[in-house]
């Protein structure tokens, strides 16, 4: 997610669920997960298992159709390109949702819009499921597919970038213009943010009573999708106490119906500059309901209740090195924040409530390394857009 800001059903052949060895099959994070069950909290020295692997720059993580486990992918470099030199961008269609309850990934879905900025691709983000079906977030707007690239690709991407996608079988098609809402948003608001007109749908998540609640991280914004498409931009995310953008990432909605969003925040910031914000639906008010994480990349609710951030970097954003991350847990009780998988995460992003207590990220999201400046080339790691894990903590 370097350029957060700048680039901005077929189960056949897999194990059912509840067979799965190492994989607690449960509700999606939020309200239901709430609802399941209380375990007990996790622990510094909770275990961390990799329950899957050889994942193409995996995302989102949701409980899809009959307990499994599904990921996003945003894919690898795509074959067309545009421009020279570093701001090259090359797009393409390689982005997909795998079903990785087997430990081995199956992909279900392809032919998912992405692009490559010469630091990550970008493309499949954030994943849900409701009504039966799965839902995943496109990256981009229509308004940012460059006028240089072949027409009948324009006409491809026209029909997926920026969107909120509905998977019917082996069908997807746009249910709402996320994306181009949101970028046309940025239009009118130039001031609010440091690189707009742009737009980058990032997270989404169910809303109580249908439809769905998503942020982007281009435009800085929560937005509501109601059942029928309908795209209404709620609140702007604040820049940071230093000026940068926000850079929402995560987005979840809580037992107690309000909306918790965390933000990742431009470069340069510190290990302690990124927030959770919590948003009322009913009042409209946006406070900040926790601080003091670094460069935030998925969050929500566990199974007992408590609070989950997971950290892409512990470092702050950009990383002085390799990104290692790891997730904090939030006590709902007492508010105590224990670290765990400490040092063992390379690049996590989301976040997945198992019903047994366990939660799930997933790990070596990007290729790696990528960076155009240092301090971003000090790395000892190397990591391709092949090497995605699903990784269970507990």
């Amino acid at each position: 997610m370097w350029r957060l800001k700048t680039s901005r059903l077929l189960f056949a052949g897999v194990a059912a669920a509840t067979a799965l060895v190492g994989v607690g099959a449960g509700p999606s994070a939020g309200a239901e997960a709430h609802s399941a069950h209380h375990p007990a909290h996790l622990t510094s020295n909770a275990p961390v298992t990799v329950v899957a692997s050889g994942l193409n720059s995996p995302r989102s993580l949701v409980w899809g159709p009959r307990g499994h486990l599904i990921v996003s992918e945003a894919g690898e470099a795509p074959p067309t390109c545009v421009g020279t030199g570093f701001p090259t961008k090359c797009f393409g269609f390689t982005g997909s949702l795998a079903d990785v309850s087997s430990g081995t990934p199956v992909r279900i879905v392809d032919g998912l819009a992405s692009n490559f900025n010469q630091e990550e691709v970008v493309g499949a983000n954030g994943l849900t499921y409701s009504d039966g079906h799965l839902y995943v977030l496109e990256t981009g707007s229509e308004q940012q597919i460059p006028d240089t690239i072949p027409a009948d690709l324009t006409a491809q991407l026209t029909k997926q970038y920026g969107g909120l996608l509905k998977v019917s079988g082996n069908s997807v098609r746009s249910v709402a213009s996320v994306g181009s809402v949101d970028y046309e948003w940025t239009v009118a608001h130039k001031d609010m943010g440091s690189s707009y007109p742009e737009s980058n749908p990032y997270a989404v998540t169910n809303k109580p009573g249908g439809g769905f609640y998503t942020v982007n991280a281009a435009s800085n914004t929560l937005d509501s999708v109601d059942r029928w498409g309908n795209v209404k931009v709620l609140k702007w995310i604040p820049k940071t106490s230093t000026g940068v953008d926000s850079v929402p990432s995560c987005v979840a909605v809580g037992p107690d119906q309000s909306v918790y969003v965390g933000e990742i925040t431009g470069k340069p910031s510190s290990s302690t500059e990124a927030k959770i914000f919590k948003y009322n639906p009913r009042t409209g008010s946006l406070s900040v309901w926790q601080s003091g994480f670094s460069a935030i990349s998925g969050c929500g609710f566990g199974a007992n209740g408590d609070f989950y951030v997971t950290e892409f970097d512990t470092t702050g954003f950009l990383p002085t090195g390799d990104p290692i991350g790891d997730v904090i847990q939030i006590n709902h009780h007492t508010n105590e924040r224990t670290v765990l998988a400490s040092g063992k995460l390379f690049a996590p992003t989301g976040f997945l409530a198992g019903r047994d207590g366990s939660i799930y990220v997933a790990s070596k999201t990007m290729m790696w390394p990528a960076c155009d400046d240092a301090p971003a080339c000090t790395t000892s790691s190397t990591v391709t857009a092949h090497d995605g894990e699903i990784i269970k903590i507990g």
